[in-house]
């Protein structure tokens, strides 16, 4: 497993669940670690499938029953193994939440840590809620986050000031990250809202969502980075259509099957340039089902147009996440792409997390039977 971050960790799950022996190796966190607290899982499945068709859910070739099938089985799993890790996480992909940031601006999110859930912006309708803000903290207003969910939403929030003196000068938000969280003394509310980073929450209280820096993603880090070598692949030895080992330095990884987890550019799963490459088997990346390649100065134009067009290009694959080559060959018999380094997709939109949990999932179990 090559990569960190949730889908190499859905990855291994999935391998070992079904009984391969699996090693996890990853140069550093990726974007896992940036994200904000709430898992976009799915949007429209069904949608999905009749209008992306370069998707890499669509390009699985499954239908909507079996897809939702192996979401329900993925998304299962990789709670209950975070839970054990001590990250316990409420939801599923069937139903989406709103949930309010540190600006008390609203999320969608389908999966949610549960310092979070109790924070859903329709359950808090008619309740009073107390923000919590630090006046030693210079990077958060919780009286603009208790207007905002009060103009925006509705919600009759207000903000309550605890002084934390032995914070350091200057303190942002990060320097909260693991200290209990203080209650507000003489306050008359439903329901607390935390800013992110806290522990050891009351519980009649709920944690917002963050930015990056984000303590939700330190914590998911954590909880998915146990165990995992810490290494730069720069290079596969290859033979007969198959990878037979991963090089970092003087070390060698062997292994009967390979899955790419690498993520974009954070990640260094894809290098930027004049042309986008993949690095380490100079595999085919594409953009709308056409290798960046071919289009020239006009991928050029489009990310002027749209910077977003870079998001969306990516690895394309075969049914069973086999990666292609320009001219849409699976160079690679024993080799999976999964997750963020995969295009077709946008991994800040409504799959952000979907693609990763799902694709993740499923090279795990396939790769563990040829492993077999």
């Amino acid at each position: 497993m090559v990569g960190g971050g949730i889908a190499g960790y859905t990855a291994a799950l999935a391998a070992r669940r079904d009984g391969a022996e699996v090693t996890v190796i990853a140069r550093a966190p990726g974007a896992t670690a940036l994200y904000a607290g709430g898992m976009e899982i799915v949007d429209n499945l069904e949608s999905l499938l009749a209008s992306q068709p370069h998707h890499p859910i669509s390009r699985l070739g499954m239908d909507g029953f079996a897809l939702a099938t192996e979401l329900d089985s993925a998304i299962s799993i990789l709670q209950l193994a975070l839970s054990k890790e001590g990250l316990k996480l409420e939801g599923g992909w069937r139903t989406r939440g709103m949930y309010a940031d540190i600006h008390g601006l609203a999320r969608p999110a389908n999966v949610v840590p549960s310092t979070v859930a109790s924070g859903e912006l329709r359950s808090l309708m008619g309740k009073r809620v107390a923000v919590v803000g630090v006046p030693e903290v210079g990077d958060y207003d919780a009286t603009s986050t208790a207007l905002a969910l009060k103009e925006l939403h509705g919600i009759e929030a207000f903000a309550a000031e605890v002084a934390i003196p032995d914070l350091p000068p200057a303190a942002s938000l990060t320097d909260l990250y693991g200290r209990r969280a203080p209650v507000p003394k003489r306050i008359k509310a439903e329901w607390i809202a935390y800013p992110p980073g806290f522990s050891n929450f009351p519980d009649n209280s709920f944690e917002l969502l963050a930015s990056a820096p984000s303590p939700h993603g330190w914590r998911l880090q954590q909880a998915i980075g146990l165990g995992a070598i810490a290494a730069e692949i720069t290079s596969f030895d290859v033979g007969q259509g198959r990878i037979t080992a991963a090089r970092a330095g003087d070390r060698i990884f062997r292994g009967d099957a390979f899955i790419l987890a690498t993520g974009r550019h954070i990640g260094g799963g894809l290098r930027a340039g004049r042309s986008t490459v993949e690095p380490l088997l100079g595999l085919g990346v594409f953009y709308e089902g056409q290798a960046v390649g071919a289009l020239g100065t006009r991928l050029h134009h489009l990310r002027y147009l749209d910077p977003a067009s870079e998001m969306r290009t990516g690895l394309a694959t075969d049914k069973r996440l086999h990666p292609l080559t320009d001219d849409g060959a699976a160079p690679y018999s024993n080799l999976y792409a999964v997750g963020a380094v995969l295009g077709g997709y946008e991994y800040s939109g409504p799959c952000g997390f979907g693609v990763p949990i799902l694709t993740g999932w499923l090279a795990g179990r396939w790769a563990a039977k040829q492993a077999a």
